[in-house]
């Protein structure tokens, strides 16, 4: 199963229920939410060998409802170092086209897969813009540091 198809089939209202259950924190930004939702329901989803992760967080032993949402990549080379991916930068029309993990169906309910990986979606923004604007300011700020620790190496 695709992401794209719990979206397409689960309503906004109920998903803003688990959203918010999920992180209460959000509701000063679920308009954005509403938005972000209604946008990727009409994104074409791309074609991709990923597969979501969704791996619960425990605490003390005990089982939590927060949880990670990573991608799992088959295609990498076993001689790799890992095949999990983080995904924050990814594109919402890609992440439509991810296949949801067994484990993760066995697990979570579908409105908290999709509020599990709306989450993850916008760790750093709330539009697809925002997002490549934090990609964009993490990159330069780490060829800028790895300029300045490289010229202080040769300064010396």
């Amino acid at each position: 199963m695709k992401l794209h198809e719990l979206i397409q089939r689960n309503h906004w209202l109920s998903v803003k229920l688990t959203l918010l259950k999920i992180e209460p924190e959000l509701e000063s930004v679920i308009d954005a939410y509403e938005r972000i939702y209604g946008e990727i329901g009409v994104l074409e989803p791309k074609e991709s060998s990923i597969i979501l992760m969704i791996d619960r967080h425990w605490e003390e032993g005990e089982p939590t409802i927060h949880a990670h949402a990573y991608g799992y990549d088959s295609t990498i080379p076993n001689s790799e170092p890992t095949r999990g991916l983080a995904l924050e930068w990814v594109s919402w029309s890609k992440w439509l086209g991810f296949t949801l993990d067994r484990d993760a169906i066995d697990e979570w309910t579908e409105h908290e897969m999709i509020s599990h990986s709306l989450i993850e979606m916008t760790l750093d923004g709330l539009t697809q813009e925002e997002i490549q604007e934090t990609r964009n300011k993490i990159i330069f700020s780490v060829k800028e540091i790895k300029m300045e620790y490289f010229n202080n190496k040769l300064d010396k």
